[in-house]
């Protein structure tokens, strides 16, 4: 198992990466070519993905919500790359990363899905640390930056939500080829709309964005093969450890005590969530199967 945990941290860090090219990119760049070049690469990788899974089928009967999960997901970037643009790197990634938090909101909101036990803790955590890292470089509650950054988490949620619903009936080859497919059709459209010619010194950038948005997502995919979804996702939390690292190393910002407090209350508020929403999970599919009352009986 050890293994496949450094492969998600080391998708991880290249997630990091990617996000700090993203912020190189919108000031030297063109950042509707970032978006073209980030889901062309992303749907490359679909390739041996699908050869690797035996050729899955992409048919599907809920064609509409695909197409809806994939302009969340457009939007989502677009928010994400707004707040990069405004804010530092990692205060830009640590509150796109509290999307956890937003979950069993939504749920709540839509589904009428209570909170699992121990979340709500989680949520008041995550939410006071959103205050404290919104509010680190802006003279009034909320500066634009953070709104964007938010608007992504929120985004990055509802598209957690709605895969959550596809993943019942399609599968996970499906729910990515619609996703990746349906967010290249719409940036290549955003860049026909708002494009301008690209600088020589901005290629590279855009060149490595696609290929650490490819390499990253492959690795991810292979762990997920051997690692629970819930282990992956904490593990990919550290991204914003690595965003604080390379926000010093490429932009000169030295983050304060507030950045360091927020962010680090967000972290712990998001995996308390993660991890009750799990167990809550676990428990019901033991009832479900009758496996809970076993193991009461075997404590006893």
């Amino acid at each position: 198992m050890i293994i496949y945990l450094l492969i998600v941290l080391a998708a991880a860090l290249l997630y990091a990466l990617m996000s700090a090219f993203m912020k190189m990119a919108v000031t030297v760049g063109d950042a509707s070519a970032v978006f073209v070049a980030r889901y062309l690469f992303a749907s490359a990788t679909l390739i041996p993905i699908y050869f690797a899974s035996n050729r899955p089928t992409v048919r599907t009967v809920h064609l509409r919500w695909h197409l809806l999960r994939g302009a969340i997901g457009f939007c989502m970037f677009l928010l994400y790359t707004l707040a990069l643009e405004r804010i530092p790197l990692q205060n830009a990634m640590v509150l796109n990363s509290s999307y956890i938090l937003f979950v069993p909101l939504l749920l709540l909101i839509f589904m009428r899905q209570q909170p699992a036990k121990g979340a709500l803790a989680g949520l008041v955590i995550g939410f006071a640390g959103i205050v404290i890292v919104s509010r680190a470089r802006a003279h009034v509650f909320l500066d634009w930056g953070s709104l964007f950054a938010l608007g992504s988490a929120l985004a990055s949620a509802s598209a957690t939500v709605l895969v959550a619903h596809l993943r019942r009936t399609d599968s996970s080859f499906a729910v990515l080829f619609y996703f990746f497919n349906t967010c290249l059709l719409l940036s290549v459209a955003w860049a026909l709309g708002t494009g301008h010619p690209l600088s020589i010194g901005s290629w590279w950038i855009i060149s490595a964005i696609g290929a650490l948005t490819a390499i990253y997502q492959l690795m991810l995919t292979y762990a997920l093969k051997h690692l629970s979804s819930v282990l992956a996702s904490s593990v990919m939390t550290s991204s914003v450890v690595f965003g604080f690292v390379l926000d010093a190393m490429l932009f000169h910002h030295s983050a304060s005590m507030r950045d360091y407090l927020g962010s680090s209350l967000i972290l712990i508020g998001v995996l308390v969530t993660l991890w009750a929403s799990h167990r809550t999970v676990v428990a019901e599919d033991e009832l479900a199967t009758g496996d809970l009352p076993k193991k009461e009986a075997a404590m006893q």
